[in-house]
């Protein structure tokens, strides 16, 4: 079983795009860039298991035709207060406290 980090990602809207689309096209090109990283990276050790991985992860969905490496659930919320900015940073860094990997937030695991 593979522990997988969460990570959160900030972003602001330009000219009235959904957040759905920006992280959809986010996802397209990072992904690209680093299964092709992994394949063109001789010094990449893990190379035959990390795209062999990722070629069984995109054996599951319909809708991916080779390698699947990001998730398809994500969950966008809408920054609008310095309140819900504040809640969502605490959120993020009490992440690793909760799951055991930390004693305290802010420490390095």
């Amino acid at each position: 079983m593979h522990h997988v980090k969460p990570c959160t990602l900030s972003f602001q809207k330009y000219n009235g795009q959904k957040p759905e689309t920006l992280i959809g096209d986010l996802k397209r090109f990072t992904s690209k860039a680093i299964v092709t990283a992994i394949k063109e990276n001789p010094a990449e050790s893990r190379k035959e298991f990390l795209l062999d991985f990722f070629l069984k992860e995109g054996s599951k969905t319909s809708n991916v035709t080779q390698y699947q490496f990001w998730r398809h659930d994500n969950k966008p919320i809408e920054l609008w207060s310095n309140g819900v900015i504040r809640q969502k940073i605490n959120y993020v860094d009490q992440n690793p406290v909760k799951v055991g990997l930390v004693f305290r937030a802010g420490h390095k695991y």
